[in-house]
């Protein structure tokens, strides 16, 4: 069983065993709103994840490295925007952190993949923004829960499915050509 996490305040989730070719599972939940207490935040977390290994029993972890965005310069406001604080580094770290801790001790293999790698493996493109991410899901037959972000759609079931699929077709190979999205189409069709 494969188990591939996208880590957020709203983690997205998917899991299926890699060689049968059934179609993954994709959930997500929400940790609560802890305002500056990181360790509340990450006590919720490792609860979660706790039940979630329990019932999904994953040989293999596969997360999303946390991707902290950089402040630009807008010249039509003349302010720098888009940073991050440091309250939420250390919470996007932590979850990080904490996952592999709780694998670690669970004696569960546990392996991190690029933001670029998981877009890659899901719409062909490294650079794929959250619609294309949703509407790559989408054509594989899988309905992601979605939310609107900068006003489109966005889901981090999704991007889970797409860690997921980097995850197979690296460890798996043999079996990542089922997962193309042209023959996964035909499948459908016939």
């Amino acid at each position: 069983m494969l188990l591939a996490l996208d880590l957020a305040t709203q983690t997205g989730i998917c899991f299926g065993a890699a060689d049968t070719g059934e179609v993954p599972t994709l959930e997500h939940f929400r940790l609560p709103s802890t305002g500056d207490e990181v360790g509340r935040f990450l006590a919720a977390f490792e609860d979660r994840i706790n039940a979630l290994l329990e019932r999904v029993q994953p040989a293999l972890i596969v997360f999303e490295a946390p991707v902290l965005p950089r402040a630009k310069w807008n010249p039509a406001s003349k302010k720098v925007e888009g940073g991050v604080s440091i309250l939420t580094t250390r919470k996007l770290q932590g979850l990080a952190g904490e996952l592999e801790r709780i694998a670690y001790r669970g004696g569960l293999e546990c392996a991190e993949v690029q933001p670029a790698q998981a877009k890659q493996a899901l719409t062909g493109k490294g650079n794929a923004k959250k619609p294309d991410m949703v509407r790559a899901c989408r054509a594989f037959g899988l309905e992601p829960h979605t939310y609107t972000q900068a006003g489109e759609d966005a889901s981090d079931e999704a991007d889970a499915f797409g860690i997921w699929l980097c995850a197979l077709r690296l460890r798996h190979p043999k079996v990542a050509g089922h997962w193309d999205p042209i023959n996964f189409a035909r499948r459908d069709a016939a």
